[in-house]
């Protein structure tokens, strides 16, 4: 199958299941949902979901309508960020190692772009670079993998960058599923 084809069905995909995401969502209410999957297992769908979420930016937008259908279908917003942070945590985890094996093979053109990069990083104090990474990571919309990806390639440290990784996901989840919370209540 050629490459065009399969982004386009990919996609065709991505957009049939969000249509789908949401058509539930219009005629199930979030409590619903809850009272049929059960609390524990409400946290171990968005665990596995933020897994995938994390792993691939196509499937982020699922965890995080499911975290908020969770969130205001009454499960308890900080277990839900914990639960889902620690999945997605694992997903960006696996993404950063990709990025460090992609950075050893890389052709040389693209080695010297890797290696300005990470002059540039060097130059920066670590603390600054863990700061805003989890800034970037808990607190913006953007996917994770514009971070990751480029730390991984210049093979900044696994164990900053894991644990940065694993603070800005909590921290996203956290504040995603008490946004839905309490963001609902502003329109209700």
């Amino acid at each position: 199958m050629k490459r065009q084809t399969k982004n386009i069905l990919l996609f065709a995909i991505f957009i049939i299941l969000l249509a789908g995401w949401i058509l539930i969502f219009k005629y199930v209410n979030p409590q619903s949902i809850v009272a049929k999957l059960g609390a524990t297992n409400g946290y171990t769908v968005l665990f596995l979901l933020g897994t995938i979420g994390g792993a691939s930016t196509f499937a982020g937008p699922s965890y995080f309508l499911a975290l908020a259908t969770l969130a205001i279908g009454g499960l308890n917003p900080v277990l839900l960020g914990i639960s889902g942070g620690l999945g997605v945590a694992i997903g960006d985890a696996l993404i950063f190692s990709i990025g460090l094996k992609a950075g050893k093979k890389a052709p040389e053109k693209f080695k010297e772009k890797i290696s300005k990069f990470e002059k540039y990083i060097e130059t920066k104090r670590g603390w600054l670079v863990n700061l805003l990474l989890y800034i970037y990571i808990g607190f913006s919309p953007f996917p994770n993998e514009i971070a990751t990806i480029p730390l991984g390639l210049v093979g900044y440290g696994k164990k900053k960058i894991i644990l940065f990784l694993l603070l800005g996901d909590i921290t996203s989840g956290i504040l995603g599923a008490f946004l839905a919370v309490y963001g609902i209540k502003l329109f209700t």
